[in-house]
């Protein structure tokens, strides 16, 4: 009968540390997974541009980005004079150095590459729009509204992980806490509270280094920053040790 007893108890010890290396696992995969997002509209964020086209017959490209820049809900990045224009064309397409005329340069207007300071929706996209082409030497503006839109949806998204990230923590170290003063009205041994609380880091280390090995096998991208594994790892001993009953560990 005892045999029986310590076998179940090992068991069951061998199980809970299991389950506690599988959830490290999957604690850093969901991490992981929201800085793929965040590196994905990082990236993104970098190619979407907003294309303002000035007049052909202005001779105040410097007032007209002045004007740009005064507008509260974009900032400009990028200014392109009419020859350097020029130039990028012809280097786009060779065949126009073979061809182009001296004052085909004319031909070609200057433009500014500015991008919003807010994330956009679409009100925002179209008081925007409708803003630059009311600037004076302005002739048109042009961007692509259905990428901006999916940007803003991702960073929607990434928004909605944070504010679950940070209901989850707090819930989680308010349950921990309450755990921690009832041990100790219990009269809990804390020392061998420290014995476990290794143990458990142990296993969710040894579960990460497993997960982390199968994805260099199979050349899935790990961009959660060390940071991180660092605070899922205690994370993961600490919910370990708030399923403890606390007259096991006393």
């Amino acid at each position: 009968m005892k045999n029986g007893k310590k076998i179940a108890r090992i068991t069951s010890e061998s199980l809970k540390l299991s389950t506690l290396a599988f959830l490290g696992i999957f604690f850093v995969f969901i991490v992981n997974h929201y800085y793929q997002i965040k590196n994905y509209a990082a990236t993104l964020s970098e190619e979407l541009n907003v294309f303002v086209f000035f007049d052909k017959n202005s001779n105040d490209d410097k007032r007209i980005l002045e004007n740009i820049n005064s507008a509260s809900s974009v900032l400009v990045k990028e200014y392109v004079n009419a020859t350097e224009a020029y130039k990028k064309t012809v280097e786009q397409n060779p065949i126009l150095s073979n061809i182009s005329l001296p004052n085909d340069a004319k031909s070609i207007q200057a433009y500014a590459i500015v991008k919003p300071k807010f994330i956009p929706d679409n009100d925002f996209l179209f008081e925007m729009k409708n803003t630059l082409e009311g600037i004076n030497g302005v002739d048109e503006v042009v961007f692509d509204v259905s990428d901006f839109l999916h940007y803003a949806k991702i960073q929607n998204q990434l928004l909605l992980y944070k504010k679950t990230f940070f209901i989850v923590i707090s819930v989680f170290f308010a349950f921990l806490l309450l755990k921690f003063v009832l041990s100790r009205i219990a009269g809990a041994d804390m020392l061998k509270n420290v014995k476990r609380l290794f143990l458990y880091l142990l296993s969710s280390s040894l579960g990460f280094l497993l997960f982390w090995i199968a994805c260099k096998c199979a050349r899935y991208g790990l961009l959660i920053s060390e940071t991180a594994v660092t605070l899922i790892l205690p994370f993961t001993c600490a919910l370990g040790v708030m399923f403890d009953k606390i007259d096991d560990i006393e």
